[in-house]
């Protein structure tokens, strides 16, 4: 957060103490720290690609980034919280939400972006083992809301809202709801039933959804397509 510079009677010592990160009103401290973030984030989510969850230890990411562990610990207060960043910052690079102009295939695309993120290298144990870190500390849950789940749950609502604008969505969706069953689904079959999350899957999966919200006009258009 910036500091209000223009607070009348504001010690020195308490805006030092604002700027123990980086802060905008100092450029130079600003792209430091972000280039230090970018070299650790790419270093602990290729290691993601290729190790377990237990693999990605500080040690690790500081060797693999070249950056001290003094400074991942000011930044990130323990490994959960570097490899969920981490984890974070890699499906958004991957995970495109498409803009074709038809819901069905844009949450179709989305799926497939999604399902290429947990099944690459070690990312089914990640995913299992954040979960896990987020049920035993209600701390923990509350970052991995805040990242992870929220930068997913964004992609679905995108396109549900695009849909909705089209006239392809109803608009007495619950859309909350429907992104709770279709990404809830994933999880359920990567933590609790071990089952493939295939084409076939996928495609269902997508089906479902347009089948509980599409408006009358479009599912009789995408039936025809499917």
């Amino acid at each position: 957060m910036r500091p209000d510079t223009g607070a009348v009677g504001r010690a020195p010592t308490a805006r030092v103490a604002l700027r123990s990160v980086a802060d905008p009103a100092h450029p130079l401290i600003a792209s430091h720290e972000a280039e230090v973030r970018a070299r650790v984030l790419k270093a602990a989510s290729a290691l993601v690609d290729r190790l377990t969850y237990d693999a990605v230890t500080i040690d690790a990411v500081a060797r693999a980034s070249g950056v001290s562990k003094s400074t991942l610990y000011r930044h990130w207060p323990s490994r959960q919280l570097l490899v969920l960043e981490a984890f974070t910052y890699k499906t958004n690079l991957l995970t495109t939400v498409e803009d074709t102009g038809d819901v069905g295939r844009d949450l179709h695309s989305y799926l497939v972006s999604l399902t290429y993120c947990l099944k690459v290298g070690g990312a089914a144990s990640t995913v299992a083992n954040l979960l896990a870190e987020a049920i035993r500390s209600e701390e923990f849950a509350v970052q991995f809301r805040q990242t992870l789940l929220r930068e997913r749950r964004h992609g679905f609502l995108v396109i549900l809202r695009r849909g909705q604008l089209r006239g392809q969505v109803r608009d007495d969706v619950d859309l909350v709801m429907v992104i709770d069953a279709v990404y809830g689904a994933l999880h359920h079959r990567l933590i609790a039933t071990g089952q493939d999350v295939d084409g076939p899957f996928l495609r269902a999966l997508a089906r479902f959804a347009v089948e509980g919200t599409a408006s009358a006009p479009y599912r009789e258009s995408y039936r025809s397509r499917n």
